[in-house]
């Protein structure tokens, strides 16, 4: 912990380094350098937000997204000082104030003994000196929870202190002012990116990379599916490691995610089910799921993906800075994987499947190497910052590394599926069973050949299941002569 803390003090052996931001992000590392730009009538930041600290300021967020996008960063540490700028009305007429900002978590600071809460209390005069040496504070406002962020709030108290200018501070002229300073500052690619990342974050966050996949629940027409007991042309297979579209059943969806994982050389029985040679299991569902598909399903349930490989994953322990009475250091388990950078208190936690304390996606990187510390923020953090320390040089150029060339992935992900999603307007993946109906309405133009319908395979697994039996039917139905219900 005492080196933890040394290294964001008094780093040493190397100079900082930052990685490039885009041109149309402004963006800053350091708690003097995110007031000075606050403390500004036309500053690219409104707000900022910095640990217990009045010595070092550590800077834990900041935006130009105001009120609303500060209550992230309030939500991310139980203690937090800041500086607010808020504004009213528009153009010549428009006014400005600044706001000390004193945000805490009553319900994270209770493990803290009187002694620690008296100290941690001795930086709230200490910290408003400081700010305020920064820009001209009109009045203090304490939160007691992330519930209490809202410009109501705020404004309440803004009003509160104005003499005759009160009647003009609402709500109103706030809002309108802050439509026109993001419509003066606003990048349209990097709003985009925002709210890609944060879609990321809830929909596409990988599993942890040692918690076990879950075979697809319910009925998998593709364990049930009936295939000819001798295969009359040569299939298209995957081998292990190619990426793959995967019909999922139960979602009744095609996911862009699958990989191949495992070939069967021979036939044999899996997971209760008896299968083929050449039987391939399909990961997905960012890695929590898997099905097996035989080689005459893999047409219907499989399709090959443009979808680029991620970088290799980096699993191991950092120390992350949580700012509460005081700046802390506390050992994490990451995970970084697939464009995402997740931690857990503890790697069983990860193992077990408990949901992760954190989740990062990094489209939109931007990071500050300071010795054995780096701080990163991106498009999905919504203003915060987030420091970790390696605790040695290796380690800390390891991890930046990877960094950067998942930042690199989720940017070609990103642009792969704007290229999907053109190709998927033009010619839309079917479901399994509307492509066989397809097929069967395009081979009934053909001439006929005398053909026998398709028996099981004697590793075809044969459910007793109604519902089974009668996706069998069906599927029977459209290999043979014989109309069928649609599904």
């Amino acid at each position: 912990l005492e080196a933890a803390n040394s290294a964001t003090a008094a780093p040493c052996g190397r100079r900082a380094a930052m990685s490039p931001a885009p041109s149309s992000v402004t963006s800053f590392f350091s708690g003097d350098e995110a007031l000075k730009e606050v403390a500004k009538i036309d500053g690219a930041w409104n707000w900022c937000l910095l640990g217990p600290d009045p010595d070092k300021l550590p800077l834990s967020g900041g935006g130009r997204g105001s009120i609303d996008e500060m209550r992230e960063g309030i939500g991310a540490h139980p203690t937090s000082y800041g500086l607010l700028r808020i504004s009213f009305g528009v153009g010549k007429q428009q006014k400005t104030r600044w706001v000390f900002i004193h945000a805490s978590d009553a319900d994270n600071t209770q493990a803290y003994s009187l002694r620690e809460r008296g100290q941690a209390s001795a930086h709230a005069p200490r910290m408003e000196a400081v700010i305020g040496k920064y820009a001209q504070v009109s009045t203090k406002v304490q939160m007691n929870s992330k519930d209490e962020c809202t410009p109501e709030f705020v404004i309440r108290h803004v009003a509160k202190v104005a003499n005759f200018d009160a009647a003009t501070l609402t709500l109103e002229q706030y809002t309108a002012a802050l439509e026109e300073f993001r419509s003066s500052t606003l990048d349209k690619d990097e709003e985009e990116a925002k709210e890609e990342a944060c879609k990321m974050v809830q929909e596409k966050a990988p599993a942890a990379e040692e918690a076990p996949p879950a075979p697809e629940p319910e009925l998998r027409l593709s364990d049930t599916m009936e295939t000819p007991a001798r295969q009359r042309k040569a299939m298209k297979l995957f081998k292990k490691g190619d990426n793959v579209w995967v019909y999922s059943n139960a979602a009744g969806i095609w996911h862009d995610d699958g990989i191949i994982v495992e070939n069967l050389e021979e036939a044999c029985k899996r997971n209760g089910f008896a299968l083929p040679a050449g039987s391939m299991k399909a990961q997905y569902d960012n890695g929590r799921r898997y099905k097996w598909v035989t080689p005459l399903q893999a047409k219907d349930f499989l399709k090959a993906s443009t979808r680029p490989s991620p970088p290799a994953p980096l699993i191991g322990q950092l120390f992350k800075e949580t700012h509460n009475l005081i700046t802390e250091w506390h050992v994490r388990h990451f995970e970084l994987s697939k464009g995402f950078l997740q931690w857990w208190m503890t790697a069983d936690d990860a193992r077990n499947g408990a949901p992760p304390n954190g989740v990062v996606s990094l489209l939109g990187l931007q990071m500050r190497v300071m010795d054995t510390v780096f701080s990163l923020r991106t498009s999905s953090t919504k203003g915060i910052i987030y420091s970790f320390d390696a605790t040695t040089l290796e380690g800390c150029d390891k991890w930046t590394a990877q960094l950067s060339k998942h930042s690199a992935y989720c940017e070609a992900i990103r642009e792969n599926m704007a290229k999907s999603k053109e190709e998927m307007d033009e010619d839309p993946l079917q479901p399994p069973l509307a492509a066989a109906f397809a097929r069967k309405q395009a081979a009934d133009k053909q001439p006929k050949a005398s053909a026998v319908a398709g028996a099981p395979c004697a590793g075809d697994a044969i459910s007793t299941d109604p519902t089974a039996r009668e996706a069998r039917v069906r599927l029977a139905a459209l290999r043979e002569d014989v109309p069928a219900p649609l599904p």
